[in-house]
């Protein structure tokens, strides 16, 4: 995961909302060279950070205790998780004690987690109330579901308890203690822990990286785990424990590190607040081994960063949150109850299609302006006002495909390449029943072919020597285009053929005759620009960029540019504010956000036209 996330420190374990310690009493308890242990079995698509979260207890220290689970681990295994203090302290839930139960009677297919969000309770206290239905449950089973007693303190609990594991890593200096508390001694001793570096050090203790420098002449060189640092003591009586739920960007040059923030002490000269965003992607931190498939995600949170710093530069207050959705809507219905995601301004994400309703609803029940970065169908977009589609829908590429028709190429002969066996939800399929039936309706001429085998089709019947001829499939899937593109780049030796594609057909190693496409991203760049942006990027990750189009550390960086813009000069109800006056100049992309009613969510209009020459 550091390989995959070089640039990140996980500072605090997420969710703090949802954190619990494991009881003594909960697992049985073995005692090795007089150390204890609790013997623990592995649950399904659990991994070390998440059983550390139950325990409260660092991942290296339960691999130190069981060596084999560094390679990963296995369902059913059973490891060992070392007592300590922490571990071994009473159970903390967001609700406590119990005032009642409610008797309920389990209906088809439903699981714990799915009564568990009905009625608001964990999955741990249904089972300790209802002893034996932790591996499966049986329809018509009654259950005693458990009704608490809010804690109108719990919040001071908490930061009593982080504040005091955090004392515990300090010790003053040698002299009077008196001396101490009147800050008079020149500085106080900390010890460096686990992960830790001088920029989450010096954010800890609300202290200039330079100063902690200053004390300790060859730190900004390397930290040693367990080594002692020289804090000046004016910082210890400002400090507070760090945010639990966020990463934080490391830069690769030490002299930089205090350039990225996440959470700026800076008052925006406009607005006298701090502008809250929740970021919600699939960062798999649980995960032993690195997860090639959410590395795009990690690159867009990346850019993002990168516009969250330059907003700290020009004097914006910013407090980021950063939740790993992982892949599952269980998981994404965690994060939802967290009760500090109701406060945001803004939420960014999620990733996948499948998570893109629960937060939909959450959005319209708390009244929060939400992002949808990267899906193209979002049910709820036309009676949602506080969602936010970047991909365009399919009405705006239709449209510019349309009006490229009967314009830009109006004298060209249109040919679709209809596939056999393609699903009527193909929007391929949908665009081409469309641009046919209005290509009908203005007496606009075009060719249709079959394609059913790619050893028998026959081009030379629908295509025009001495004409340009655009050939426009029923399909959106390459997998299903990709059979017959020999052929295509075979007659285009005789014919001059340009075939339409998807933008995300660009990344793929096809042979391809010259190409047009359509997409909401900027298909030249400016070089000044998109150079700049690849130094930061070399400086605070030390990697190179990566090749994919589009690239998503440009999105990510674009996107969170124009809505921390749009937050600072308009409020929480910016939305109200955009109209086709609004400009943006983005990287990559400049959104243009239009709504079809006062009660729709916006849309992404801007769509730009591409070419590509034969591959």
């Amino acid at each position: 995961m550091k390989k995959q996330l070089s640039g990140f420190i996980l500072t605090g374990l997420l969710l703090l909302s949802l954190i619990t310690i494991a009881q003594n009493n909960n697992y049985p308890v073995t005692t090795i060279n007089g150390k204890e242990y609790y013997q623990y079995k592995v649950q399904p698509s659990e991994g070390l950070l998440s059983i550390g979260r139950k325990f409260n207890i660092p991942a290296d220290e339960i691999i130190k205790a069981t060596p084999e689970v560094k390679t990963g681990l296995k369902v059913g295994q059973q490891i060992l998780i070392p007592v300590s203090k922490k571990s071994g302290k009473k159970l903390i839930s967001k609700t406590s004690p119990v005032q009642e139960f409610t008797q309920y009677k389990v209906e088809k297919k439903q699981t714990l987690f799915s009564i568990g969000r009905k009625f608001k309770v964990s999955e741990e206290d249904i089972i300790k109330y209802n002893p034996g239905n932790d591996h499966g449950l049986k329809e018509g089973t009654i259950l005693k579901i458990p009704k608490f007693i809010k804690e109108d303190n719990k919040k001071e609990f908490d930061n009593k308890n982080t504040e005091k594991v955090l004392s515990s890593n300090i010790k003053p200096t040698q002299g009077d203690k008196k001396e101490n508390s009147d800050k008079k001694q020149k500085y106080i001793t900390y010890k460096v822990q686990q992960d830790e570096t001088l920029f989450s050090i010096s954010r800890r203790f609300k202290v200039e990286i330079a100063e902690i420098i200053k004390l300790n002449p060859g730190s900004d060189s390397k930290l040693v785990v367990g080594s002692e640092l020289k804090i000046p003591p004016v910082a210890v009586s400002k400090s507070k424990a760090p945010k639990k739920d966020s990463l934080v960007l490391e830069s690769k040059s030490t002299k930089e590190e205090n350039k990225i923030v996440e959470k700026s002490n800076t008052i925006n000269k406009f607005e006298k607040k701090t502008i809250k965003i929740a970021y919600l992607l699939p960062l798999m931190l649980d995960q032993p081994k690195i997860d090639p498939s959410v590395e795009r995600f990690v690159n867009f949170y990346e850019g993002s960063l990168l516009a969250i710093n330059e907003a700290k530069q020009s004097g914006i207050s910013l407090e980021i949150n950063t939740y790993d959705t992982e892949k599952s809507e269980e998981r994404t219905a965690e994060i939802l109850n967290s009760a500090e995601l109701k406060t945001m301004d803004l939420i960014i994400g999620p990733a996948f299609s499948n998570q893109v309703p629960l937060v939909e609803n959450f959005a319209k029940e708390n009244k929060i302006n939400t992002l949808i970065p990267f899906s193209s169908k979002v049910s709820d977009i036309d009676s949602n006002p506080y969602l936010f589609q970047f991909n365009p829908g399919q009405d705006s590429e239709l449209d510019l495909l349309s009006d490229m028709i009967f314009g830009k190429f109006k004298n060209t002969h249109i040919v679709f390449a209809e596939l056999d066996d393609i699903s009527p939800l193909d929007e391929g399929r949908i665009r081409v029943e469309a641009l046919k039936k209005k290509m009908t309706k203005e007496h606009r001429n075009f060719s249709s072919i079959e394609f059913i085998n790619p050893e028998t089709v026959n081009l030379k019947t629908a295509l025009k020597k001495g004409e340009k001829n655009l050939i426009i499939f029923n399909s959106d899937k390459l997998s299903s285009v990709s059979p017959y593109l020999n052929s295509l780049t075979s007659e285009s030796l005789a014919y001059d053929i340009v075939l339409f594609k998807q933008y995300n057909w660009r990344n793929q190693n096809e042979k391809m005759p010259q190409s047009i496409f359509i997409s909401p991203f900027i298909t030249k760049f400016d070089l000044s620009s998109i150079n700049g942006f690849n130094q930061q990027y070399d400086q605070y990750f030390g990697k190179d960029v990566a090749t994919d189009s589009p690239r998503f550390d440009l999105l990510g960086y674009d996107l969170s540019k124009y809505f921390i813009a749009m937050i600072h000069h308009n409020g929480g109800k910016f939305g109200n504010k955009i109209n086709s006056n609004n400009l943006f100049r983005g990287i990559q992309s400049e959104p243009l956000f239009e709504r079809s009613s006062n009660n729709s969510g916006f849309i992404n209009q801007r769509v730009y036209l591409g070419e590509d020459k034969a591959q």
